[in-house]
C-alpha cells in the first residue's frame, strides 16, 4: 500500500493546469483569471454626489447658522444618471440626487435633512464642510489599474468588478471535463423502486455536490452495472474528458471489473491501494490527459478520497494557488480509541470558541454510514500507528463546511 502522501505527490505531478479560454462572465465563478485584468475606466466615473441633498458653493454658505440662516434658490433638480451642464453662480444651488454627476461651480453637497425648503428657497443653518459627500472620479478605482490579478479566483466581488468595467468574457483557466460513474448491478438510480437486495445510488450525487463545490459541472453517466462489456462500453467513451471518476468496483470482489477494464483501454495502472481508511482501495491511473481515480463504493470511501486526492488535482487543473479546505489544530472533546496502522479519517463535528477549535467525532464511523457524513463538518486526520488519543488531545482537522 502506498503512503497517503506520497499518493497525493504523485496525483498533482500528473495534474496538468487547464489551458487558458474566455469564458463568459456569468460562467466564471471559481475559475482563475490567466492575465491582469485592468480598469477600463475611473471608478467613480465622474464626481457625484454621495447624498440626496443640495449641490452648494461651499463659500455661499460659511456663515450660516441657526440664528442667521442662508437662503440659496434652487434652480433644478439633478436625477441620477443625468448631467447638468449649467453652472451655479452666487447665491444658487442644485437639488441632487444620490450618484448624480455634480454639476460646474459645486464644491459640497448638504443632506436634504439639514435643509428647510419653500418652494425654490433653501434654507440652509450650517456651513458645510469643503467637498463633504462628494464622491470624487477614481478615488475608489484609477482608470488602467489593475483589478483582479493573474492567478486570483473569481468569486461574486471579482465578478461585480468585471461587470462594472464591462468584461462580458473573462480569460481563465479552463474548467475542466469531468465525468462521474457508478457501478454496482445493486444500485438503482433515486426514482426508481427498491427491490429486495437493491439500494440507491447516492455516491454520484454526491461526488457531483462535491464538484460543484469548485464551480465543477459534470457529465454525471449513472449507474453501469457489472457487466464487463457494458463498462468497457461506458468507459471508452469517457476517455476524451479531462477527469473520470468512478465509484465502485475497485477492490478485490468478483464482480469489480474496473481495474481490468480500465487496462484494456490502455489506461497505465499509476497505483492502487493507498495506506487509508477508510478508501483503501483507491485507483489511480492515466490515459493520455484523462486521469481516472477510480474510489470504493461505500459513501465514506469515496468522500474521503475525494477530499484528500481528487479536489487537490482539480484545484491545480484549474490554476488554484490554494489546493486543499483549511487545516486547522483543534483540541479532542471525546477519546479516539481505535489504533489503525493506516491513516484514519474521522468524520467530525467542529466548533470555535474564543479562538480555539474544538472537536468530536461522531459516533458511527462505518464506511458505508449516510447519517454521519450528512452531521460531519470536519475530518478528523489521525496519524498512522498513532496510539489512543485521550480527552484534550490536539489533533489536525479538515474543515468540510465552514463554520
Amino acid at each position: 500500500m502506498l503512503d497517503p502522501d506520497k499518493a497525493k505527490k504523485i496525483i498533482l505531478e500528473h495534474t496538468s493546469v487547464q489551458a487558458p479560454q474566455d469564458i463568459d462572465l456569468e460562467a466564471s465563478l471559481g475559475l482563475v483569471v490567466h492575465e491582469d485584468i485592468q480598469a477600463t475606466c475611473a471608478v467613480p466615473a465622474f464626481d457625484n454626489s454621495a447624498m440626496d441633498g443640495y449641490a452648494v458653493r461651499q463659500e455661499d454658505l460659511e456663515n450660516a447658522s441657526t440664528d442667521t440662516p442662508v437662503v440659496l434658490q434652487k434652480l433644478d433638480y439633478i436625477p441620477a444618471g443625468s448631467r447638468q451642464e449649467q453652472p451655479l453662480q452666487y447665491g444658487q444651488c442644485f437639488q441632487i440626487a444620490t450618484g448624480a454627476e455634480i454639476p460646474p461651480g459645486a464644491n459640497a453637497v448638504v443632506m436634504k435633512e439639514n435643509v428647510t425648503v419653500e418652494g425654490a428657497k433653501v434654507w440652509f443653518s450650517k456651513p458645510p464642510k469643503m467637498q463633504e459627500h462628494i464622491r470624487f472620479k477614481g478615488e475608489d478605482i484609477e482608470e488602467g489599474a489593475v483589478i483582479i490579478s493573474r492567478g486570483e479566483t473569481i468569486g461574486p466581488g471579482q465578478i461585480s468588478l468585471l461587470a462594472a468595467f464591462g468584461y462580458a468574457k473573462v480569460f481563465v483557466k479552463s474548467p475542466p471535463r469531468i465525468t462521474i460513474i457508478t457501478t454496482g448491478s445493486e444500485l438503482v438510480d433515486v426514482g426508481e423502486n427498491l427491490e429486495p437486495g437493491k439500494i440507491r445510488d447516492s455516491n454520484s450525487y454526491m461526488l457531483a455536490a462535491l464538484l460543484r463545490e469548485e464551480n465543477c459541472f459534470c457529465d454525471r453517466i449513472g449507474i453501469v452495472k457489472d457487466d464487463p462489456e457494458l463498462l468497457l462500453e461506458t468507459l471508452k467513451a469517457c476517455m476524451d474528458t479531462d477527469f473520470v471518476l468512478i465509484s465502485g468496483g475497485v477492490s478485490v470482489g468478483e464482480h469489480d471489473f474496473v481495474k481490468s477494464t480500465l487496462k484494456q483501454l490502455g489506461v497505465e495502472e499509476i497505483f492502487w491501494k493507498v495506506r487509508i481508511k477508510p478508501g483503501k482501495p483507491f485507483f489511480f491511473g492515466k490515459n493520455e490527459k484523462t486521469l481516472v481515480f477510480g474510489m470504493p463504493g461505500n459513501p465514506a470511501s469515496s468522500y474521503v478520497v475525494f477530499e484528500e486526492f481528487v479536489r487537490p488535482s482539480i484545484r491545480k487543473a484549474m490554476g488554484q494557488a490554494n489546493l486543499e479546505k483549511n487545516l486547522v489544530t483543534a483540541t479532542l472533546e471525546k477519546s479516539i480509541t481505535q489504533r489503525a496502522n493506516r491513516r484514519h479519517y474521522l468524520r467530525a463535528k467542529l466548533r470555535k470558541e474564543e479562538n480555539q477549535y474544538f472537536v468530536k467525532p461522531l459516533p458511527f464511523q462505518g464506511s458505508h454510514s449516510l447519517r454521519s457524513l450528512a452531521d460531519a463538518n470536519a475530518l478528523i486526520i489521525v496519524p498512522e500507528n498513532s496510539e489512543e488519543l485521550p480527552e484534550g488531545s490536539l489533533v489536525s482537522t479538515r474543515f468540510l463546511t465552514p463554520l
